[in-house]
């Protein structure tokens, strides 16, 4: 008789066997990038016989602003497919008499200068796109673009790329790697790709591109020319041990531990990433926010095993929605104890199979088998097609500790119906079991986009989300009882003559209308904006937020629906161009966030280069409203007069090659006095209550320290100091002056944290 054993053990087992399983099979092979007869040596220097046979991309056009005119400076692009990987190789004219701006920075910072891009869709099938960006100053940042233009910076790819400079122009020299990510047909002779190049100029923060696609536009990844190359095959195992060492100040503790992430990908069409016992050392610091929504705030995910090869299981919804948020594993315990999880093991399968690709993601947190922590699992496919693309995703958390597992299931299609249209929908559906209470839940979405000519764009978004349907153990869904109804309209302006103020301007126009899943009306709303690209560089814009009174049925927390008034917001912002070693943005906004009254609030932000290798920058922000509505606890809410500040300091300096020291500092205060308690009818009317209030302050300041040595290809220290924490409740004394200061008392968390990872 087969032995009962319960799904949580059979998963975490099987997990740990498969990842014994890789190690052992990783070891009996023999794996490396391919070799080259003619390798290409990455310095900036084009001077390869390869790069006389490239192809050619000289054709560039202006799409930010979205002109489609002739760029200012011209661009010539080669490409080349070379044993090692696609080679990419950038002349850009630049005259001594127009302004450079090289400033270095961190790896996947912005890049505030002179810069180009590289878009590649290794499929060619407008689904998921990679994007290699490399600076003037040699700083590099590597990105994926998913569902058309949802860009996200976590991914880290293993890539090379170097700089030259010269008084009249600049080289820059890209290798990219066949093993950088998976791909279908691997083994095929050729291989058709998107491809995209385009070169952002600093002076005057102008974009040119080598076609007429922009990420601003709805249809951006499917837009990519295809063009064919030659392909080799190529192999890789990587094993990259960590360690690290934290030290808590506090109670004077020191903590060590040490894993590996281990990548196999012995082709294109089948790459596995694991990860033994990891410890993501808080090398990046999250924004410090303060929320008192219903909504949570979603952070990203910069953890390296979670971001291989993720674009495939980036599966979006409308409301900002993601079905598989990876900031769940790992996260708070759920044992209500605050602490984070430990992760056990974590596996990760890539692929594809008869012209279908796939990928199996799945971990388990430590003490799972004891019911203190969670598993969970994910499995995508997706049958791509020239005009249609299906997807399916099924995703399972086990949750023992709060004897819950949930399954959702999501059926998604993307149909390129024309050169003008592109249409994506899905249907969603969750079941969970939860301690007897079981709950089942449903959802449907379609959006559609037309893109009549290059001066108009509209936008029509069809949203049910059932009152069941629930995908937050391993997603990100903002609600639930959702029906909404939203189009959007956009017109572009470019028509200006050479010597007018502007270079674009863009009207857009978008009214949403929203009822829950009990037919409440939810408040109206009608956004107004108008954006203007400055002849010079520079952007200037404003915003209307027009919105309508109905039911807010998520400000309670469950306990009854509340009606709100008519409110209505107005916001403008204005971005600098580089002025010599400056840039700066000013923004300002008046809104209403309560039952009368406006408040208002001014942010400014600079920004100063001192030399290529050293920058600073800084941040404040005040806001001040007479009539500030929240929760307080069951039927009551808080009407607040509210003060709030924040201030943001950041420092960046590259003291040699290969080395980065990076300082920030981030406070916010919050100041919320002259109370008075508020309650609700049964049909959601808001009268005063007797309930007694008392004024609260919130005060929270974070402050890093950050030393990386990169000492090795792909091999880095770090060495963090980071200090900290967070003061709520009652309103003691002074005002917002007096929480800065006090704010450097504030130290909840003090510790030194070194960390070493190496590729083996």
């Amino acid at each position: 008789m087969a032995p009962n054993i319960e799904p949580k053990h059979a998963l975490c087992r099987a997990l740990r066997l498969g990842l014994a399983l890789i190690v052992g099979l990783g070891g009996g092979a023999i794996f490396g990038v391919a070799a080259a007869a003619e390798a290409l040596l990455v310095d900036g220097v084009l001077d390869e016989p390869i790069w006389q046979s490239a192809q050619v991309f000289d054709d560039f056009r202006v799409t930010e602003p979205y002109t489609l005119g002739a760029p200012r400076l011209p661009t010539r692009v080669l490409l080349a497919s070379t044993p090692q990987g696609i080679a990419v190789g950038f002349e850009l004219s630049h005259p001594a008499a127009i302004a450079r701006v090289a400033e270095r920075t961190a790896r996947d910072a912005d890049q505030p200068g002179d810069r180009v891009n590289v878009y590649l869709d290794l499929d060619g099938d407008g689904r998921v796109a990679y994007n290699f960006t490399v600076a003037l100053s040699g700083s590099i940042q590597d990105a994926t673009w998913t569902n058309e233009t949802a860009y996200s910076s976590d991914w880290d790819g293993a890539w090379a790329a170097a700089v030259k400079v010269e008084e009249q122009r600049w080289w820059v020299e890209i290798l990219i790697p066949w093993t950088v990510a998976s791909m279908r047909d691997s083994s095929a002779p050729r291989r058709t790709v998107g491809v995209l190049f385009d070169r952002f100029l600093a002076a005057n923060q102008e974009r040119s591109t080598s076609a007429s696609a922009s990420f601003r536009q709805p249809r951006f990844v499917s837009d990519f020319p295809r063009i064919e190359i030659t392909q080799y095959q190529s192999q890789l195992f990587e094993v990259f041990p960590y360690l690290t060492a934290r030290h808590d100040v506090i109670s004077a503790q020191t903590e060590f531990k040490g894993g590996a992430d281990l990548f196999w990908k012995p082709s294109g069409d089948f790459q596995l990433s694991a990860t033994l016992n990891p410890d993501f050392g808080q090398v990046e610091a999250d924004e410090l926010v303060v929320n008192f929504d219903a909504v949570e705030v979603f952070f990203s995910d910069k953890r390296a095993f979670f971001t291989e090869n993720q674009g495939v299981f980036d599966v979006r919804t409308t409301d900002s929605g993601i079905l598989v948020y990876t900031r769940r594993i790992g996260g708070p315990r759920d044992d209500g104890s605050g602490a984070a999880a430990d992760i056990d093991a974590a596996l990760k399968l890539n692929g594809s199979w008869r012209g279908v690709s796939y990928g199996t993601l799945a971990a388990v947190e430590s003490d799972f088998a004891d019911d203190l922590g969670a598993a969970y699992l994910a499995q995508r496919l997706v049958w791509p097609g020239e005009h249609l693309t299906l997807g399916w995703l099924s995703t399972l958390a086990d949750r023992p500790a709060l004897d819950r597992i949930a399954w959702v299931h999501g059926l998604d299609a993307q149909w390129r119906a024309g050169p003008d249209w592109l249409i994506t929908g899905q249907l969603l559906a969750s079941d969970i079991s939860a301690a007897g209470a079981d709950q089942r839940g449903q959802g449907a979405w379609l959006r559609a986009f037309w893109t009549p000519s290059t001066v108009w764009r509209h936008e029509l978004e069809l949203t049910h989300f059932d009152a069941g349907l629930d995908f937050n153990d391993l997603g990100f869904l903002r609600r639930a009882s959702l029906n909404e109804l939203e189009w959007t309209s956009t017109y572009t302006e470019r028509d200006y003559a050479d010597d007018h103020w502007l270079r674009a301007s863009e009207w857009r126009i978008e009214p949403q209308f929203r009822f829950n899943d009990r037919g409440a009306r939810l408040p109206p709303v009608m956004f107004i904006d108008r954006g203007m690209s400055l002849r010079e560089g520079g952007e200037l814009s404003w915003q209307a937020k027009l919105q309508g009174s109905g039911i807010d049925d998520l400000l309670s927390r469950g306990n009854g629906d509340v009606r709100l008034p008519t409110r209505h917001g107005f916001y403008a912002e204005y971005e600098s161009p580089r002025i010599g070693a400056w840039q700066g943005e000013v923004s300002a906004w008046t809104y209403q966030e309560g039952l009368t009254g406006w408040g208002r609030e001014l942010a400014v932000e600079a920004s100063y280069v001192a030399s290529e290798s050293l920058a600073l920058s800084a941040e404040i922000a005040r806001s001040r409203s007479p009539d500030w509505l929240i929760w307080r606890g069951e039927r009551t809410l808080g009407r607040f007069a509210r003060d709030q500040a924040s201030a943001a300091l950041a420092l960046n300096w590259f003291p040699a090659e290969r080395h980065e020291l990076r300082a920030k500092l981030e406070w916010v205060g919050l100041d919320a006095n002259r109370p008075s308690a508020l309650t609700f009818t049964d049909d959601g009317r808001i009268v005063p209550s007797e309930q007694p209030l008392a004024p609260f302050a919130l005060n929270s300041l974070g402050v890093q320290l950050r030393y990386r040595w990169r000492f090795a290809e792909q091999s880095d220290f770090f060495a963090v100091y980071s200090r900290g924490g967070e003061r709520f409740g009652a309103r003691d004394r002074g005002d917002l002056g007096d929480l800065f200061l006090d704010a450097f008392d504030l130290r909840d968390a003090d510790q030194v944290l070194l960390k070493v990872r190496w590729r083996l």
